[in-house]
């Protein structure tokens, strides 16, 4: 028998329907499919990253209207929750709207708020009806710092989260500790091997450190359960709420925990399916056309030869700004462009709340940029081409390789990581390591994210602070019709 059951979500971006928006068909996904039969034994708690990165949290953000977010984690019972990265990203103001509508309690300890206007507190202790004292503190990843924009954070502070948890720790008279935390894992749990450098996770180190008996973990998308590290279980869901976990505590105070599968279907209130409706059919509105349709191919061969979804979002940004290069990601997963483009398209081709910054760069920072991307690249003894472990593991970060317009340029991966990029030209000239252009790229990178900190040192030129997915509409309207070349700029000299 439990003596302890937690249901945990983490990182649903706003996927509440049973449906990922890129089609109408249904899939085993969505906060509205899920059901947690409670107890008194029972608590359900979210660990962040709930209000920003679906279409549906860009349809209701567009149209002024109230996030439906919190009225589904209110009706599935919701007792606490933390604050994830993304939450951040609309400011202050809308996070608090959600939160007072929300009725879980909200614990971050390393969220200090000046105006003492957001509903967070650092713990809690939740008593059981069968007495256990359950004591919870919930912390996210300071790198929000380094991710958001500050007039988003207005107000806010971002500490070390490893303090606060310590501080708020040593406050807690309770039977058994949970941390909620917005950040992941640093080591391979299997063998200890560090895959991160930075301190963006620290799970880990939580675990060694601090008394906690069950970490929730999130931020990676990572598929955990039935984990432990030094003595600590780890738990975390993959993203968009396509799994939840489930975790028992027996008379023993063994912790036993399981990733549960989301049915397909979901019942919804009139105001759910009304919404669901609206959404659709502006989702399915045409706002432009292409000479060709344009989807996602196998991720290494787009790397290795290019991408004209990719060359599609530089056109919008040197539109946009006027900037001699630029540069975009692709996220981990995108719908593609039909040539009859409509809002559905767009939205689930450019997922972020990203907008763009300026920088003026050298040839020499270019250089050193492309080198970071020619790492995506793994060659093996045999010369077989394969992404390499660090953009996989330990989570998938195919956002972190960058594609450039403006320029054309050649990787050698005969050669060794550092000297890879062999050509840089613009309008057939080489491109000197002195001279001088100005490189637009999403506000994320713009911090140094991915190993980019080249750019940190780089003079800001301007600042566009129009979502990128919305100046692509605004470009589709302004362009009846768009040409989508054959060609791309990349060049990849293949292992000999």
């Amino acid at each position: 028998m439990s003596k302890l059951t937690i249901y945990f979500t983490s990182d649903t971006h706003g996927y509440l329907y049973p449906n990922n928006f890129a089609s109408k068909q249904p899939q085993h996904m969505g906060l509205l499919s899920m059901h947690f039969p409670k107890d008194e034994n029972t608590l359900v708690i979210d660990g962040g990253d709930t209000i920003q990165g679906s279409p549906l949290t860009y349809f209701c953000r567009l149209n002024s209207l109230e996030l439906p977010v919190a009225r589904a984690m209110n009706d599935r019972g919701y007792d606490y929750v933390t604050l994830g990265n993304h939450d951040f990203n609309n400011g202050p103001e809308y996070l608090r709207a959600h939160l007072d509508a929300l009725h879980a309690k909200c614990l971050c300890a390393n969220v200090q708020d000046d105006q003492h206007s957001l509903p967070i507190l650092p713990c809690a202790v939740h008593i059981l009806g069968n007495g256990l004292r359950v004591g919870l503190v919930g912390i996210v990843t300071d790198w929000v710092n380094v991710w958001e924009n500050p007039d988003n954070l207005i107000g806010l502070s971002i500490t070390d989260p490893f303090e606060a948890a310590k501080k708020a720790i040593a406050q807690l008279d309770a039977d058994v500790i949970v941390g909620i935390y917005h950040g992941g894992v640093e080591r391979d749990l299997d063998s200890g091997r560090l895959l991160s450098q930075t301190d963006e996770n620290i799970a880990c180190r939580l675990c060694e450190e601090l008394d906690i008996d069950l970490l929730l973990t999130g931020h990676q998308h990572i598929p955990m359960a039935g984990c432990e590290w030094h003595g600590t279980h780890i738990v975390q869901t993959p993203c968009n709420a396509v799994s939840y976990g489930k975790v028992e505590m027996d008379e023993d105070g063994q912790f036993h925990s399981e990733l549960c599968s989301v049915p397909d279907t979901a019942v919804l209130s009139e105001a759910e399916e009304r919404l669901w409706q609206d959404v659709n059919a502006w989702l399915d509105t045409p706002i432009g056309h292409l000479s060709r349709d344009i989807w996602p191919e196998d991720k290494l061969q787009m790397a290795l030869h290019g991408s004209s979804i990719a060359d599609f979002f530089n056109t919008v940004q040197l539109w946009a700004t006027g900037a001699d290069v630029s540069c975009a990601a692709l996220g981990n997963e995108l719908r593609g462009f039909s040539a009859d483009v409509t809002v559905r398209d767009v939205v689930a081709s450019y997922i972020y709340s990203n907008t763009l910054t300026v920088f003026e760069v050298t040839g020499a920072v270019l250089k050193t940029a492309l080198e970071q991307c020619a790492r995506y690249f793994a060659v093996d003894e045999n010369g077989k081409v394969q992404i390499a472990e660090s953009f996989l593991r330990p989570k998938e970060a195919h956002y972190n390789y960058d594609y450039f317009s403006g320029v054309d340029y050649v990787f050698d991966l005969n050669k060794p990581e550092g000297e890879r990029v062999v050509s840089i030209t613009r309008d057939g000239k080489p491109v000197g390591m002195e001279d001088r252009l100005t490189l637009v790229m999403c506000n994320y990178r713009a911090t140094g994210a991915g190993d980019f900190e080249c750019y940190l040192a780089c003079p800001k030129v301007k600042e566009n602070l129009t979502e990128v997915s919305e100046l692509i509409l605004n470009y589709l309207v302004a362009h009846p019709m768009v040409d989508i070349p054959e060609d791309h700029p990349i060049r990849t000299i293949l292992p000999a």
